[in-house]
This record gives structure tokens, C-alpha cells and sequence, in this order.
């Protein structure tokens, strides 16, 4: 069994793996489109690297079309929304992991 990718020092649980497809199976429907939300600490190119994140899963993304991003009111945190057609459950967790990778995230959801 492999070590989990977030750092934590885990093991990866590829029976959690099983239950999160079979919920995102159940409850969307792929292909399809799916909104994903990445909250972290908003330095410069945090946006950037969001992006660079889920075109490493997904390919090249229409930028313009489907990310957005809004500063926190005190400005420290920046949230970026995704939005995007996926083929699969499988892929939603492959950009859960890319995210998960990038300096800074404090949330996923």
C-alpha cells in the first residue's frame, strides 16, 4: 500500500477510494459537469497554480470560461472556482489529488 499524496505520513485507503467513486457515481452523473472550490492563502500566483493543477489532469482548460477567483474580505485567503465537463468519478478524484499537491490550499471542496 502506498503512502498518502497530501503528506500527512498516511496510508492511501483504496477502500475510501471505492466509497468516494461510488458516492460521486450516485449522486452525478458522468460525463458532466462538475464545480470544484480551492481555498487558500491568496499569494501571488495561487490562482495560477490551481489552474496548472487541474490542466495536468485534465488537459488545457478554457481559462476565461471556466475558472473564476474571489479575494477573501480581508484579503488573506483567495477562492477559485472551477467549472468544468468531466468524463468520469475517477477523474474528479485525479483533481482532488493535483489540488491537494499545491502550496498554500486550505480547503477543498
Amino acid at each position: 500500500m502506498g503512502e498518502c499524496e497530501c503528506g500527512c505520513g498516511g496510508e492511501l485507503k483504496p477502500v475510501l477510494s471505492q466509497e468516494a467513486l461510488a458516492l460521486l457515481e450516485k449522486h452525478h452523473q458522468f460525463p458532466g459537469p462538475y464545480m470544484f472550490k480551492v481555498i487558500g492563502f491568496g499569494g501571488a500566483g495561487f490562482a495560477e497554480d490551481v489552474a496548472a493543477a487541474a490542466e495536468s489532469v485534465l488537459g488545457p482548460l478554457d481559462r476565461a470560461a471556466c475558472l473564476s477567483a474571489r479575494p477573501s474580505s480581508g484579503g488573506k485567503y483567495l477562492s477559485v472556482t472551477l467549472e468544468t465537463e468531466l468524463a468520469s468519478a475517477r477523474q474528479v478524484l485525479d483533481v482532488y489529488a493535483a489540488f491537494k499537491k499545491v502550496r498554500g490550499v486550505v480547503v477543498l471542496v
